[in-house]
């Protein structure tokens, strides 16, 4: 009876596709063009072979993103991440759909002033998390500063100094929805285009 349980749970999981166990990968993939929109998205599975999300950008002054199951962009996006209006340092609300409470929950992100290195605070679901990178560094972690334990990482491939960029994401942890991990790539990439593009 309880192992019928237990597999009928996983299944659940694994068909929403929020959370698939506590060691999942994905490789995400900036479009090489965008034209004049902030930049977009493709995450597929560690493979690099099966698309699963696809974070798309929006036409507007700020940056702008949704957040899509698969391909499918005639169905309604699952995570939003919208940029407020800030001179220096990036800020933005997220809100992130809950499928079992048909409800949108949202949070904030804003980077941190840091001179050397880079740094964002993500407020989500009464969950402060860190998202640091240090000076010349391709790794990047997320920290949940309640506990300081590793909720996921990323690491930005070198290929991305001289093409588009790609990322290998790894999450640890079920606490948060794995869309949190995937808004502060968006938003820690368009930041970094900022900057190196003056």
């Amino acid at each position: 009876m309880f192992k019928t349980i237990g597999i009928l749970l996983l299944i659940v999981l694994i068909k929403d596709g929020y959370c698939l166990g506590t060691n999942r990968t994905y490789l995400i993939k900036r479009d090489l063009f965008s034209g004049l929109k902030g930049g977009e998205f493709t995450v597929y599975d560690n493979q690099g072979k099966i698309t699963l999300f696809r974070m798309e950008s929006k036409f507007a002054i700020l940056h702008n993103i949704r957040i899509f199951k698969g391909l499918n962009k005639k169905q309604n996006p699952i995570a939003l991440l919208k940029a407020k209006l800030s001179f220096v340092l990036y800020k933005g609300t997220i809100a992130i759909f809950n499928k079992n409470s048909n409800e949108w929950k949202n949070g904030t992100i804003e980077q941190n002033f840091k001179i050397v290195g880079n740094k964002f605070t993500i407020k989500y679901n009464n969950t402060e998390v860190s998202m640091e990178g240090k000076a010349a560094s391709l790794d990047t972690t997320f920290i949940d500063q309640s506990n300081k334990q590793v909720l996921a990482k990323f690491h930005k491939r070198v290929s991305s100094l001289f093409w588009r960029n790609k990322y290998d994401l790894q999450v640890l942890s079920d606490k948060l929805p794995d869309q949190v991990y995937f808004l502060g790539i968006a938003a820690r990439d368009i930041n970094n285009n900022r900057i190196q593009t003056g």
